[in-house]
């Protein structure tokens, strides 16, 4: 039998005897790509279904059946299991990198020992397991008409490239361990350029440099964290960080002991740990309650609510990270964001393989990975956190919790909201910032502004009425004008007008789900907006002529501006939206950031 090899970390390519195949259809690899990571025989329909969505039963059969010829014909044995229902590779009769890789990775447990206690035959899996991982899983290959594929493909590529980082992170701590400080170093450095903004990696590096007598290289290293994370994220380093470094200007030799992760966070999905937030105390402690923490009321559902900006992403990421909540639901914590148009099944995928519900390579539909999720976590105590929800059928997949279980879903709009709580006790409104809040959050930001321009900046975090994505945009501006030596003082007038507020890009540590990597304010409150018919768009945007500061208004006042006589089912549609927001007296308030919103529709409407 010839020797077949089967390629998918980086360009995939298929080889026999050593010499490449060449792949007229480009579909042919995306086939055996799916084959080769399938834990079981795969029907003829879902394949079609995979690969060709657009096609009707008898044209995407066809479609398949001449992929499949195209895969065969050039090799001469037999390598796919085929009948007239399904398929299969054959294990045997190919060699694929990608199995290569998890078989490296999985030998620790015939050695009897932790998976952070590497022993010398370890050491040599690990670093054949590097070699083989050429590049990214299938890097730069796509198929722009199948978004179920790239869906599949996407989850391959973050799974494979997270083990890949694990490596260089146990190999990294192994030598250290050894007094090896060359080749930790050398882990360590290769670890952070996978991810460049991962602060583990930059601390271990930071460790590393200093027990090894380069104390230089470690402040360096420091520094260079500084510098992306003030580029990247518009933020400080955790504090975690930086008392490192003040131990090591001081002189004081950090041990290497590594950042293991916690076991009980084994089948976790979690969301990034936020960098800097401020003023958020009591609404953790408020939502923690309703989890059963110091309280002895627990919610199975909590619906937290505000307006878009607010923080809400960024407080239920603190959730998932904080202590108590690990230790109320020592089982795991599940997130998920969704936005606007989510890949459900990707995410349902994300959360299954947390589990173990196969392997990550197996396509299943949304209800039978949502069953799975059901029966696993009957008994079982987990946090399941779905973060930026926009319609309340996406949320039907992920009620998969037990009684011992908790819900937290997050949205801005109102309407949302009032489906998914069961009572309204079940809604969490999350506030503003006070000021004194708003301004601690500018001072972190831009240390040199508050402190040389106390009244403007007090001023200014007024004027953006506790808002704390308005105070992260402004603290980045003000932060790189004062960097620059340019006129501060100008610009914190020009951030009170708002045009530039809106103009800049929002920190992507504060975002949902995104079409877009980098979205101004502008883009942000557009997602709202935009759902809205051209006449309550337009409705809304007559209501940036009232002064700000904060716009409040009666339903007399709004029928004037719309020239409506019964102005409440216009109100009703954009307090839905979370556009307006009912406050005491039977008037309505609008933050200051949609005001400013309103205004620029005005201006780009021509009125």
């Amino acid at each position: 039998m010839g020797d077949l090899r089967l390629y998918l970390f980086g360009s995939p390519r298929i080889e026999l005897q050593g010499a490449p195949l060449k792949i007229d259809r480009r579909k042919t690899l995306a086939l055996a790509a799916y084959l080769a990571l399938s834990n079981q025989r795969q029907s003829r329909d879902r394949i079609v279904d995979l690969l060709w969505p657009d096609l009707d039963h008898e044209h995407g059969r066809a479609a398949l059946r001449s992929t499949l010829s195209a895969l065969t014909t050039p090799i001469p044995f037999e390598w796919i299991e085929a009948d007239r229902t399904a398929l299969a590779l054959k294990r045997d009769a190919i060699w694929i990198d990608v199995h290569a890789f998890n078989n490296l990775l999985q030998g620790y447990l015939e050695h009897q020992h932790n998976i952070d206690d590497l022993c010398d035959l370890c050491v040599t899996q690990y670093q054949q397991a590097i070699t083989l991982y050429q590049s990214g899983f299938m890097d730069g290959y796509s198929l722009s008409d199948s978004a179920g594929f790239d869906d599949w493909q996407f989850i391959q590529r973050e799974w494979l490239g997270r083990e890949f980082a694990e490596l260089h992170r146990r190999l990294s701590l192994y030598f250290a361990q050894m007094q090896d400080f060359s080749q930790a170093i050398h882990y360590a450095q290769h670890w952070l350029s996978i991810d460049p903004l991962h602060e583990p990696a930059h601390r271990q590096l930071m460790q590393l440099y200093a027990v090894s007598g380069q104390r230089s290289e470690a402040i360096r290293q420091y520094k260079q964290a500084l510098d992306l994370l003030d580029a990247e994220l518009a933020t400080p380093p955790e504090d975690e960080t930086t008392q490192l470094y003040e131990a090591i200007v001081s002189g004081q030799m950090p041990s290497v002991k590594g950042e293991v992760p916690n076991p009980n966070r084994a089948s976790s999905v979690m969301p990034p740990l936020p960098s800097l937030v401020v003023g958020r105390a009591t609404a953790l402690m408020e939502i923690k309650g309703r989890l059963g923490i110091n309280s002895t009321e627990t919610r199975t559902i909590t619906v937290i609510q505000g307006w878009p900006g607010v923080g809400k992403s960024t407080t239920v990421a603190l959730l998932a990270h904080d202590p108590q909540v690990a230790q109320q639901f020592p089982d795991g914590i599940l997130w998920a964001s969704l936005g606007e148009t989510p890949a459900l099944l990707t995410v349902l995928s994300t959360w299954a393989n947390a589990f173990g519900l196969g392997e990550p390579g197996r396509i299943r539909n949304i209800e039978d990975i949502s069953a799975q999720l059901t029966a696993v976590l009957r008994d079982k105590r987990v946090l399941l956190i779905v973060d930026d929800v926009w319609h309340p059928e996406h949320v039907m997949p992920f009620r998969v919790g037990g009684q011992m279980c908790s819900l937290i879903l997050t949205t801005r709009l109102n309407d949302v909201a009032t489906a998914l709580a069961p009572t309204a006790l079940d809604l969490y409104r999350l506030p503003l910032l006070t000021n004194d809040a708003a301004l601690e959050l500018l001072a972190k930001l831009t240390p040199e502004t508050t402190r040389d321009y106390p009244h403007e900046s007090r001023e200014l975090v007024r004027d953006l009425e506790g808002l704390p994505l308005a105070v992260h945009v402004a603290g980045r501006l003000l932060h790189t004008e004062a960097r620059l030596g340019w006129g501060v003082r100008e610009l914190l007038l020009e951030l009170r007008d708002g045009a530039k507020l809106l103009q800049a890009q929002a920190p992507s540590d504060m975002l949902g789900q995104t079409s877009d990597s980098s979205p101004t304010i502008t883009a942000l409150l557009k997602r709202s907006t935009d759902m809205l018919d051209a006449e309550t768009r337009l409705r809304f945007a007559y209501l940036g002529l009232f002064v700000p500061k904060p716009a409040t208004f009666d339903l007399e006042a709004m029928a004037v501006a719309w020239d409506v006589a019964d102005p409440k089912p216009l109100a009703r549609a954009l307090v839905n939206r979370g556009l307006l927001e009912p406050v005491s007296g039977g008037r309505f308030q609008m933050h200051a950031l949609l005001v400013l919103h309103a205004r620029s529709l005005l201006e780009g409407a021509g009125l």
